[in-house]
């Protein structure tokens, strides 16, 4: 009687494994998203920067705590561009994800190199020492946390909107505040 039950186990694993790897493996993602950047420091803030941003994530696993967790990055650009260092900014991310059905959330840890971080002069007179103290703050380097209540899947195709990321620069930690407010991003699973 155990060899039929073994049999038969056997041909179960050999018609349902090829099915359960091809979900296994990883997934990637590729994403544009467009949204709104903004630094703010004590006395003075960043211009309003309009961000479009191109990106790549990779889970980690297929099943388990490792198809929850992905590793990417991308490239972010924005407009206006005159009171920006340079218009570019890259960055890498650390997302842990949690889905049901249709409907996914997630948080994040970002590290990025930017030509965003700068102040916006004000139409009013500051000291000039003060001014060029918060400028000297101001640190290409940020780290971000960033929460995204918002990801909807359709097949392939992932829609996010309403993404809201909170950092500042390093090493200057907590000497300006990093906002960024990711509009929409839409997607593909490959």
């Amino acid at each position: 009687m155990q060899v039929p039950l073994f049999i038969g186990l056997a041909a179960s694993l050999a018609l349902f494994a090829p099915s359960a790897w091809a979900q296994a493996r990883a997934e990637h993602e590729l994403s544009l998203g467009m949204g709104n950047l903004r630094y703010i420091s004590f006395n003075r803030s960043s211009e309003s920067i309009t961000t479009l941003e191109a990106a790549y994530f990779q889970r980690l696993g297929g099943e388990g705590l490792g198809r929850g967790l992905r590793l990417g990055g991308g490239l972010r650009t924005g407009w206006p561009i005159a009171n920006t260092n340079f218009p570019l900014e890259a960055f890498v991310q650390g997302q842990l994800l949690a889905r049901w059905g249709f409907f996914e959330a997630g948080v994040s840890a970002e590290l990025g190199l930017t030509g965003f971080a700068k102040l916006f002069k004000p139409p009013f007179v500051l000291p000039v020492e003060l001014n060029a103290q918060e400028d000297s703050r101001m640190s290409p380097v940020y780290v971000s946390f960033v929460a995204a209540p918002v990801r909807l899947h359709f097949g392939p195709v992932v829609v996010s909107a309403l993404e809201l990321g909170l950092g500042t620069g390093v090493p200057f930690f907590g000497q300006s505040v990093r906002l960024h407010l990711g509009l929409v991003r839409i997607g593909a699973v490959l």
